[in-house]
C-alpha cells in the first residue's frame, strides 16, 4: 500500500472516529426523542443487527447491504445522528457470510485498520447525509408525505456519494485510474442496493411509528428475508452454472500450455478497450462474460490440431473455425448467457467480410464484437506460441494500425493501438482488468 493512501486512511479513521464519539454523546445526553421507547430502540437494534448480517452478493462488484433499510428506519424516527450512532456500536455484532458461503466476517478476523477505517468512512458518509437532511427541512419523527420527501431523498444521496467519494479515494490513491471514473462505477454499483433499500425502510419507520410498531417491523421483516433467501438461491444456482462453464475453460486451456491464460487475457483486453471507448457498463461486463467464454467450442477440437507448431491443412482449417459455432451450441441452453452467444460466435468475423464462420462485415455486427476479436488477435499477436515468440505492444500496435478497416474495426484498431503504445495494454493489466470486472 502506498504511504499517501496510508495517510489517507489514517486521516479518515481518525475524522470517523471522532464524527461517531461525538454523535454518541449528542444522542446519549439529549435522551430519546419524543415518541420513542425503549422498546422501539431494542427493535431498531435488533434489526440493524439482522440486516448488517445479511448483505446479499449479486456480483464482485455489486452487494445489496440490506443494512441500508434499518439504518433509513432510523435516521428518520430517531434522527440522523440516531441511525449514526446505532450502526456504529452495532459494527462489533456484525458477523457477515463470505461470498462463498463457507466461513463468516468479524471483527477478530477483519484487519484493524481495514475495520477501523470502513466504520470512520460510514460515519463519516451519515454525517453528511445529516447535515444535508436537516438543510432539506427534515424533522426527526415526522415521516409524513410529501414533506419528508425532499429531505429522506437528499440524505440517502448524500451519504451515498459520501462513501463513494471517500472509498473511491483509496483507489485513486492506489491505482492512480481515472477518479471519476472509479467514483462513476462506484455509485452504479451502490444503485441496486440503495434502490432495493430505500423504500423499504421507509415503510419500516413508518411501522415503528404505529402503536406496538416493533412487533410489525419484525413481522414486516419476515417476508423480506423469504424473497431474500429466494433470490439468493437463484443467484447460488447462477453461480454454479459459471463455474462448470469456467472449468470447461479451464480444462480447454489445460491441453494448451501455449494457451493458459489467454481467456482471461482477452476478456481483459477487451474491458479495457471498451473504457477507453466508453461504453456502458453493461456492455463492458458481457465482453468481460464472452472473453471468458469466446473459445469454448475448441473443448472439441483434437490436440493435435490445437497444439499443430506448422501450418494447418484445409481440412485442419475447417476443424478450427468451427468452434465459434460449437461455443454458442455450448451455451445457448444455458440461462444468462444468451447477450453473449453473438459475440462468442462472430468474434473472428473479420470488418472487411473475410472472417469467419458467416463471412459478416461491416457495421453489420456491433462494435463489441469487433472489441473482442481485437482483444483476442492482439493477445495472439503478443503471446509466445511453439512456433514463434510475441511480438511487443508497439509491433502489435503497428499491425492493428496497418489492419484498420480490414480485419479491425477502425475506431476499436485506433484505441486498442493507443493503448498499446501508451503501454496500458500489457498482460498484468488484462489479468486486473479482468479480474477487478467479475
Amino acid at each position: 500500500m502506498e504511504r499517501l493512501t496510508k495517510r489517507y486512511m489514517n486521516l479518515i479513521s481518525v475524522l470517523g472516529i471522532v464524527v461517531g464519539l461525538s454523535a454518541c454523546w449528542r444522542v446519549f445526553s439529549g435522551g430519546l426523542p419524543q415518541g420513542v421507547g425503549p422498546s422501539t430502540v431494542i427493535a431498531l437494534v435488533a434489526l440493524c443487527v439482522l440486516c448488517r448480517c445479511l448483505p446479499l452478493y449479486v456480483r464482485e462488484d455489486c452487494t445489496i447491504d440490506m443494512s441500508f433499510i434499518s439504518v433509513l428506519a432510523v435516521a428518520l424516527v430517531m434522527g440522523p445522528a440516531g441511525a449514526l450512532v446505532l450502526l456504529f456500536l452495532t459494527t462489533p455484532l456484525e458477523i457477515v457470510p463470505t461470498e462463498s458461503g463457507k466461513g463468516f466476517y468479524h471483527i477478530f478476523n477483519t484487519d484493524p485498520h481495514k475495520l477501523l477505517f470502513n466504520t470512520s468512512n460510514l460515519n463519516l458518509s451519515l454525517a453528511v447525509g445529516g447535515a444535508v437532511y436537516y438543510a432539506l427541512g427534515g424533522t426527526p419523527g415526522n415521516i409524513s408525505l410529501p414533506g419528508i420527501l425532499l429531505p429522506a431523498i437528499g440524505y440517502v444521496i448524500s451519504a451515498v456519494g459520501a462513501n463513494a467519494l471517500i472509498i473511491s479515494g483509496v483507489f485513486y490513491l492506489e491505482s492512480r485510474m481515472r477518479f471519476f471514473s472509479i467514483f462513476g462505477h462506484m455509485l452504479v454499483g451502490m444503485i441496486p442496493s440503495i434502490v432495493c433499500s430505500s423504500t423499504i425502510g421507509y415503510f419500516l419507520a413508518m411501522l415503528l411509528k404505529m402503536e406496538r410498531g416493533h412487533w410489525l417491523a419484525f413481522l414486516f421483516m419476515l417476508p423480506l428475508l423469504l424473497a431474500r433467501f429466494s433470490f439468493k438461491l437463484y443467484l447460488d444456482s447462477q453461480k454454479s452454472q459459471y463455474e462448470v462453464i469456467r472449468a470447461l475453460t479451464a480444462a480447454l486451456e489445460a491441453k494448451d500450455t501455449y494457451t493458459r491464460g489467454h481467456s482471461m487475457r482477452v476478456a481483459g483486453y477487451a474491458c479495457l478497450i471498451a473504457q477507453e471507448m466508453h461504453l456502458p457498463r453493461t456492455t463492458i461486463h458481457r465482453l468481460l462474460t464472452a472473453g471468458l467464454y469466446h473459445d469454448i467450442g475448441k473443448i472439441g477440437v483434437p490436440d493435435s490440431i490445437l497444439q499443430k507448431p506448422g501450418r494447418l491443412t484445409p481440412e485442419e482449417r475447417e476443424v478450427i473455425e468451427h468452434h465459434p459455432m460449437a461455443g454458442v451450441d455450448i451455451l445457448k441452453n444455458i440461462n444468462g448467457y444468451q447477450d453473449i452467444l453473438s459475440m462468442v460466435g462472430h468474434h473472428h468475423e473479420f470488418y472487411n467480410g473475410k472472417g469467419y464462420p458467416d463471412g459478416t462485415c461491416g457495421e453489420d455486427l456491433p462494435v463489441e464484437n469487433y472489441i473482442l476479436g481485437a482483444a483476442d488477435a492482439y493477445d495472439a499477436i503478443t503471446s509466445d506460441r511453439p512456433y514463434r515468440k510475441g511480438r511487443t505492444p508497439q509491433q502489435a500496435a503497428e499491425i492493428l494500425r496497418k489492419e484498420a478497416g480490414e480485419q479491425f474495426h477502425p475506431d476499436v484498431a485506433r484505441v486498442a493501438a493507443q493503448l498499446a503504445e501508451e503501454g496500458r495494454l500489457t498482460q498484468q493489466a488484462a489479468e486486473e482488468a479482468a479480474q477487478t470486472g467479475m
